[in-house]
């Protein structure tokens, strides 16, 4: 069984990036389970201090899921040109980590209006090691 988390970088309750996640997980082939990332709302702001023992529940789970799947999928609305700072967090609490190295991820967006984001999102991801399939972003 192939294992992909999916992370919304919107925490509106009517999100469509959220949406859009959400029909990726109820549509997935049968030998594919996609799990939406619900933390995203509950994760401190990261801080370096933190991290080891002192890593916060929520900060761990994140952690965790993603060490643990077989990929990735995000999909975040763009605010002032940029990633939503909740989402940009929870990729903030990996930077020490070997989670995101090698992992498959990719980019989907439920908006055609979120050039800046994609492209700033990106290249954190690929400075964080994720190994991006950009060519197959879902748009």
């Amino acid at each position: 069984m192939i294992e992909i988390i999916a992370i919304s970088g919107s925490l509106r309750a009517a999100s469509t990036n959220s949406a859009l996640l959400a029909a990726l997980a109820a549509n997935a082939p049968d030998d594919c389970r996609v799990q939406v990332y619900d933390g995203l709302g509950r994760l401190p702001i990261f801080n370096p201090d933190d991290e080891g023992e002192r890593t916060p529940p929520e900060a761990a789970r994140l952690i965790e899921m993603i060490t643990r799947a077989d990929g990735v999928i995000v999909s975040c609305p763009e605010y002032a040109h940029g990633v939503p700072g909740g989402l940009k967090n929870a990729v903030d609490w990996l930077v020490s980590r070997d989670a995101a190295v090698g992992k498959p991820a990719m980019l989907a967006h439920a908006s055609t209006r979120s050039l800046y984001a994609r492209a700033a999102l990106a290249e954190v991801m690929r400075t964080m090691s994720f190994a991006m399939y950009e060519e197959r972003a879902l748009e």
